[in-house]
């Protein structure tokens, strides 16, 4: 059953979570994906069985959390999670980040790293905003972020992202790059050999630095950006 947090009168959140003997595990879904998820009810019934706590939740703009998507970046993604952990008093975690989702993972493992006992990626896209995602878009496209507007990407018929300048702004200063910090714990990415989203050599640049020093990276062939698939699901369940 979904449960709210309200931090201000704008300000609400969606989430789940139950409490287990265990350890507590958290999942971050990704860019314009929610909580109800193939991978997020997966991990859902994989701690009930083993009893993990879990929780999962929407970040502001997805999903029945408050706020218009166009309006948020990593910053504020972020900061939701800081204050559902502070909310539900949750120290000691594990936890999973998918795509967009494995940012603000990895956001929180550098600057909260005693609370953090295993860091997971799905596909992470640390500092997509600007290392793909721009780089990918035209010079038309580039000229109505700088001048205020969104820009409309369609993927399909039925579903399109909507890119706004908040969403480059708010997150240029949260580039893992840019970040000196060191997470000691165990770090395992995983990334799906036909990801077409985020190429499954995209985080081999955590070799080079200091951030991760305890890094697997592991590529299952044939998976997808999304790696909901039930092999890249066994697999990644294993590390938990």
């Amino acid at each position: 059953m979904t449960s709210y947090l309200h931090f201000s009168k704008n300000y609400k959140i969606a989430y789940n979570f139950f409490k287990r003997r265990k350890k507590t595990v958290i999942f971050l879904h990704g860019l314009l994906s929610d909580m109800n998820g193939a991978k997020s009810l997966h991990f859902s019934n994989f701690c009930k069985k083993n009893n993990y706590s879990y929780l999962c939740f929407d970040f502001r703009g997805h999903g029945k959390s408050s706020g218009n998507f166009v309006n948020f970046g990593i910053g504020h993604w972020y900061q939701d999670l800081l204050n559902l952990i502070k909310a539900l008093h949750i120290k000691k975690i594990t936890l999973i980040g998918s795509s967009m989702g494995g940012w603000v993972a990895m956001l929180y493992a550098l600057k909260h790293s005693k609370r953090v006992e295993k860091l997971i990626g799905i596909a992470p896209a640390p500092d997509f905003t600007i290392d793909l995602l721009w780089k990918e878009l035209s010079k038309k496209e580039k000229n109505m972020i700088k001048s205020n507007l969104v820009i409309e990407k369609k993927l399909s018929d039925d579903f399109s992202y909507k890119y706004s300048p908040k969403l480059f702004l708010n997150s240029r200063k949260h580039f893992i790059k840019n970040i000196k910090k060191i997470y000691s714990g165990e770090v395992i990415l995983f990334h799906g050999s036909n990801d077409l989203t985020v190429p499954y050599r995209y985080n081999d640049k955590f070799y080079d630095n200091q951030n991760f020093p305890k890094l697997i990276n592991i590529t299952i062939k044939n998976a997808d950006h999304s790696m909901s698939d039930s092999y890249s699901l066994k697999n990644i369940s294993t590390y938990i």
